[in-house]
């Protein structure tokens, strides 16, 4: 599975999935705790990824939330870049 192939659960998403918890929680709460918040999680699944699960697999799952994370972090960089333009 790749970060871009990472796709919440049903659960996650409310509004006929139109909205995903975490983009949610960025409306609620801002950019800054939500790139707090992904700092967090891709620190959580990276400091983990060897643990959970015991299989080849499992690490590269988490990891590639990780980097889904990440990627969540650098659009949300992007969108401030683009505000400043």
């Amino acid at each position: 599975m790749k970060p871009n192939e990472i796709v919440p659960p049903r659960h996650y998403k409310r509004d006929e999935g139109q909205l995903e918890c975490f983009e949610a929680f960025r409306q609620m709460f801002g950019n800054q705790a939500a790139l707090h918040a992904c700092m967090f999680n891709a620190t959580k699944y990276i400091f983990r990824h060897d643990k959970k699960g015991c299989t080849h697999q499992a690490a590269i799952t988490d990891l590639d939330k990780a980097i889904h994370y990440i990627e969540f972090a650098k659009s949300i960089y992007s969108q401030l870049e683009e505000e400043d333009l």
